[in-house]
């Protein structure tokens, strides 16, 4: 399924791929929407700030190191991540999901 429409509405586990023109040529990144924003309610006084995905565009295992209070590392890994905001969501096209369908889970539980 392909979807590029002003409607789409970016969820946690989707697939993306961001295609936008900028003034060498065109930009292309894919990867997994990482982190959604909550919609943030407007106060008089305040400069309300935008919503925002972050697309996870590489992962890589972290160099073997301990901290310096002798513990071991907690993270595994690094995550790569491209802010896309929400008035850009319109250039983005949605690929596929990994999020599990209840059928899904049942047939491999």
């Amino acid at each position: 399924m392909s979807l590029t429409n002003s409607h789409y509405d970016p969820q946690v586990g989707d697939y993306v791929v961001w295609e936008r023109e900028y003034w060498g040529g065109t930009l292309i990144d894919e990867g997994w929407v990482y982190f959604k924003g909550d919609p943030v309610e407007p106060k008089r006084g305040f400069v309300t700030p935008s919503r925002y995905i972050t697309i996870e565009t590489n992962v890589r295992d972290k160099p073997s190191c301990m901290y310096s209070s002798g513990k071991p590392m907690r993270h595994k890994k690094i995550h790569t991540l491209l802010l896309c905001n929400e008035s850009e969501w319109d250039q983005l096209k949605y690929i596929k999901n990994r999020r599990e369908t209840d059928e899904t889970k049942e047939i491999h539980s």
